[in-house]
């Protein structure tokens, strides 16, 4: 071909197989006048090579060029010198591109005159498709010419697949891919977008990012320390960028994507392990990063924490905390590893206020999760009071026990395994009863059991039990029930928690909650919340003189402007 391509398609390949055919069939489907597709082998040792050769037999548009070195990041860069389009993609060999993407990215640019033109992109699994650019704003709508500093939360989306360049300004950046082991296109993606005249954000789904299980995937090499390390040294680089560009908005966006998002994630993922290696230069790379980043006003209060815990090096502390922020699934061990984690939060951090409220929601988890040991568990009982204070257990019933019948409820829980179904007014036909109903199903029926409502907000106050108690035979196995409790026996703004009473120890245990709670209703005496998996219940004053005090309210700030005349 002597005509200079519309197009060039850069796509780097190392043994993707079992992917390169559907790839290719992908990106040779796209409504593009003329286009090139070069494939650049980065040292493949299966049949990669070969399944390209014979596409490229068949189709002239495709060309397979051995790259210069060993590296994603020279493959890129071999794609980049050897690319005669206008303008230029990245594909990776494994993912898709849905019709229609690369043909919309370059009408946008050819309308536009941009730099770069953004589109939407989708990351899927075997079971499961989502879109990341749910959070970042940038991509809410469309756009046409506009600066970074427009729509800085571009920066919270830094692959170089979802994007097609204009290839004669992209080569006079002299922008080039490193060869590291993991985020080698944040930088020069930071570079590129710092760089760009005008860019353009397009509505439509330029790209299927394919989230591929197995030892060899990025994701799952991601919370080693060298592929962290890697990471926090581009990231590093990448924070020195945008302190140079001195532009307050864009720095503040950046703290967020490092404090908040993809920094925290990264080095959440590390902290997580039980064999987190190379601890001392994870721990320096983490403060280095840390001082290049401004603080995140309003920022989440554990993240910080986690950050906090892994710069002093403590990762006993960071590990079931960074755990249940990555919403991992629960070990054996966890109530173990909590307590140690709380005795050294107590001996060496000063934790703040917004810290030790925001540390309650997981430590009442653990205490509700079944322990290997008994002895695990009052344990972390005892350390939650200790540092959290009592307010922490009070949605734990079984934590106002003594030590041996916290034991003995520990068992009752497990045997008797209560969900609460639903949760509500009582109503009979199209009347609403003053009394509140609980749902729920247990492995123990009436003899054993006795469904309560537990108010933990002051110790040693008994559960309110029900004025009536219907029970049924699961079909599934076990038992299901319905209990009454008249609204006039709930105390006032207390929380309640559903519980079910050991009728053979006298102990009240925790039963968790699902399905969906009552809408809000002004009318309601009753409020309803779930704090991670309990369902809280609050009585509250009658409706009328709730109103007429929002009136008198109403009323007085409608008054006020009138009498400062």
């Amino acid at each position: 071909m002597t005509e200079r391509p519309v197009l060039s398609v850069v796509l780097p390949v190392h043994d993707v197989a079992p992917w390169i055919g559907e790839t290719l069939e992908t990106v040779l489907a796209q409504d593009i006048d003329s286009m090139e597709v070069l494939v650049v082998d980065d040292g493949s040792r299966d049949a990669t090579p070969e399944i390209v050769a014979d596409v490229a037999a068949r189709d002239p548009r495709v060309r397979l060029v051995s790259s210069a070195g060993r590296g994603g990041g020279t493959a890129r860069n071999t794609g980049i010198d050897a690319a005669r389009g206008r303008y230029l993609v990245f594909c990776d060999g494994d993912d898709l591109v849905p019709d229609g993407a690369y043909a919309a990215l370059v009408a946008s640019l050819e309308r536009s005159g941009s730099d770069i033109a953004f589109g939407d992109y989708l990351k899927f699994r075997p079971a499961d498709t989502w879109r990341p650019t749910d959070a970042m704003p940038a991509f809410d709508r469309p756009a046409s010419g506009i600066a970074l500093r427009d729509e800085p939360t571009l920066l919270f989306s830094r692959p170089c697949w979802n994007k097609a360049f204009a290839l004669d300004w992209l080569r006079a950046t002299g922008i080039r891919f490193p060869d590291v082991p993991r985020s080698n296109d944040i930088v020069p993606m930071m570079r590129a977008y710092l760089l760009a005249r005008r860019v353009d954000i397009l509505p439509d789904v330029v790209y299927l990012y394919r989230e591929r299980p197995g030892a060899t995937s990025m994701s799952a090499r991601a919370g080693a320390a060298p592929s962290l390390l890697s990471y926090l040294d581009q990231e590093l680089a990448c924070a020195r960028l945008v302190a140079e560009a001195g532009d307050a908005g864009l720095s503040a966006v950046y703290a967020e994507l490092v404090r908040e998002r993809d920094g925290f994630i990264h080095i959440a993922r590390w902290a997580a392990r039980a064999d987190a290696d190379d601890a001392a230069a994870v721990r320096e790379a983490v403060r280095a990063l840390l001082e290049a980043t401004p603080e995140v006003s309003a920022g989440d209060p554990l993240r910080a924490l986690v950050l906090r815990l892994v710069v002093a090096g403590e990762h006993v502390a960071a590990r079931p905390l960074a755990r249940w922020m990555l919403a991992l699934p629960v070990e054996d061990d966890a109530a173990a590893d909590w307590s140690a984690a709380l005795e050294r939060l107590h001996e060496v951090a000063a934790l703040t206020p917004a810290e030790v409220e925001a540390l309650i929601t997981p430590l009442t988890t653990a205490l509700r999760v079944h322990p290997a040991a008994p002895a695990d568990w009052l344990r972390l009982e005892r350390a939650v009071r200790r540092v959290l204070g009592e307010r922490a257990v009070m949605l734990v019933p079984e934590a106002r026990l003594s030590d041996a019948d916290a034991e003995r409820a520990l068992a009752a829980r497990e045997r008797m395994a209560g969900r609460v179904t639903r949760v509500g007014r009582l109503r009979t036909g199209r009347l609403t009863i003053g009394a509140l109903l609980v749902e729920g199903r247990s492995d123990e029926g009436a003899r054993a059991a006795l469904p309560v409502l537990h108010d933990g907000e002051f110790a040693g106050v008994p559960a309110i039990e029900p004025s009536d108690v219907r029970w049924r035979a699961d079909a599934a196995g076990g038992w299901r029930w319905q209990a009454v409790f008249p609204i006039r026996a709930l105390p006032m703004h207390r929380p309640l928690t559903p519980a079910i009473r050991d009728l053979v120890t006298g102990c009240a245990v925790a039963v968790p909650g699902e399905g969906e709670l009552p809408a809000y209703d002004p009318r309601d005496p009753l409020l309803y919340a779930r704090v991670d998996g309990v369902t809280v219940v609050r009585r509250r004053r009658h409706w009328a003189p709730r109103a007429v005090r929002r009136a008198i309210i109403i009323a007085r700030a409608r008054l006020r402007p009138l009498l400062r005349r």
